[in-house]
């Protein structure tokens, strides 16, 4: 059970990676059809995985900026 469980884990996050990258690239339906699919899967790890993604790219971002993560956050914009 815990090596399915595992699996399920790294998928949900290879699905998180694609899914930024197909959003990156500008690829509306593989973003679409790839949170779709790993919602269905396990929505909660997957959902835990985008969460971890974007706070190491916004703790970077601040790294980089001089500023904290909370400031880099407080200063994104939707869309």
């Amino acid at each position: 059970m815990r090596r399915n469980r595992r699996q399920a884990s790294d998928d949900a996050y290879q699905a998180a990676v694609s899914g930024v990258a197909a959003y990156l690239a500008d690829e509306d339906a593989d973003v679409h059809n790839i949170a779709g699919a790993a919602v269905r899967d396990d929505g909660l790890a997957y959902a835990l995985h985008l969460t971890a993604l974007a706070a190491t790219a916004i703790t970077a971002l601040a790294a980089e900026t001089d500023r904290t993560p909370t400031e880099v956050l407080g200063s994104m914009k939707p869309g």
